[in-house]
């Protein structure tokens, strides 16, 4: 009997709510399962509290996908304070890795793991220990330590699979990986999209914006500048729905004191057929993460891909988004929408699209088919190029 090729996703939010970076994830152990046979497939993740699911009929419903239960769940405790409780949780997670096959690190941490071969998923790379880490940063005593355990990180791993050219850049520039040993895999963002004079026929004067209720993603900015400029959105509505988690009570509070007496709607949590329904009303779509944070020397506050640009694009929703991080990679300025560096170019690029129907027709077009270049068929079928290419499982399981 063939023996079982042990392949492990570390995710540690995976199971604590809906995101991107869940979704890559849950999106490459479909992959897995859909195009190998006899893999024993597992999650590690962290517990996040009584009431939380850790089921894989989770991911299922979340992102639309079929895995199937054999795809085990094993739960770790999060990390306390101190050094010594950082310290026992690496070592709880590294031992994880022990008799494995095949390791895929989907968090933005600097582990090393110990399986027979090491993917490292980044959504952006972490800084050096002695740059960034809560136990060595800045510590010169502690610099030969960390710089051994640096080495330990980037040595371990054969691939770094990159969510976009912005971070491959800042993976080459932090860590020096060659080429031979990164790849930029693209997010699944959604299926492929056709335009038809349909997606024209749903729209309504509706500015979308789609993100977490994160303060770095500068919703708070949006919403304020809707409203004091509203009647420069004459006949428009601002709609603004994201995730809101335990943890954005208040911020989402504020957004929506803010909101109040405005034509303006903040809708946390929308379930994904809802979702998918605004994008279909929406004819413009905002985009703001990082419109105060120095790219140059803070990248990690700006957006490093953008999956909700390319969900809007996918709809026809004409993006107008700041011109920083991988919204540049998505939005080809003036073709398939609008990137914009001040509030002045976003009312302005936004006023153009509200006043000229045509162009905004023409740009809706171009986002439906630019959006394709990300597509979730388009994920799959580069994700098994890149395991293919770099024999990241041995041929013999393949289906």
């Amino acid at each position: 009997m063939e023996e079982k090729y042990v392949v492990r996703i570390f995710a540690p939010g995976a199971f604590a709510g809906i995101g991107g970076a869940e979704k890559y994830a849950a999106s490459v152990a479909q992959y897995l399962v859909d195009n190998y046979r006899n893999l024993d497939i597992g999650f590690v993740s962290y517990r996040h509290g009584e009431g939380r699911p850790d089921k894989i009929d989770f991911l299922n419903a979340a992102y639309d996908l079929s895995l199937p239960e054999s795809v085990g769940v094993s739960l770790l405790d999060e990390e306390t304070d101190g050094k010594w409780g950082r310290y026992v949780a690496h070592r709880a997670l590294r031992k994880t890795s022990r008799g494995v096959d095949l390791y895929i690190n989907c968090f933005h941490n600097v582990q090393f793991f110990e399986a027979k071969k090491n993917i490292h998923i980044v959504h952006f790379p972490a800084p050096r220990r002695v740059e960034g880490s809560p136990t060595f940063g800045g510590k010169l005593l502690l610099k030969p330590l960390a710089d051994a355990l640096d080495r330990k990180y980037r040595d371990c791993y054969d691939l770094f699979v990159c969510n976009s050219h912005f971070s491959e850049q800042w993976l080459e520039k932090y860590w020096g990986i060659g080429q031979d040993r990164r790849e930029v895999l693209y997010p699944p963002a959604s299926h492929n999209a056709i335009w038809s004079d349909a997606i024209a026929a749903k729209k309504e004067p509706i500015i979308l914006l789609v993100s977490r209720f994160d303060p770095r993603k500068n919703i708070l900015e949006m919403v304020k500048f809707f409203a004091e400029n509203e009647k420069r959105f004459a006949g428009w509505r601002l709609a603004v729905t994201g995730s809101c988690g335990d943890g954005d009570g208040a911020y989402f509070g504020h957004l929506r004191d803010v909101a109040s007496g405005h034509r303006i709607d903040v809708i946390p949590n929308l379930s994904t057929p809802d979702l998918k329904t605004l994008y279909r009303k929406a004819s413009i779509f905002w985009h703001a993460m990082g419109m105060t944070a120095d790219e140059a020397t803070n990248p990690v506050d700006v957006e490093h891909f953008g999956i909700t640009t390319v969900e809007a694009m996918a709809a026809g929703a004409v993006p107008v988004v700041i011109d920083k991080g991988g919204q540049r990679e998505i939005v080809d300025d003036g073709i398939n929408g609008f990137r914009w560096g001040t509030l002045d170019q976003l009312e302005s690029l936004t006023h153009t699209l509200m006043a000229n129907p045509g162009l905004r027709l023409a740009l809706s077009k171009a986002a439906v088919e630019k959006s394709n270049m990300y597509s979730i068929e388009s994920f799959y079928a580069n994700i098994d190029s890149i395991f293919r290419e770099h024999s990241l499982i041995p041929e013999e399981y393949g289906r």
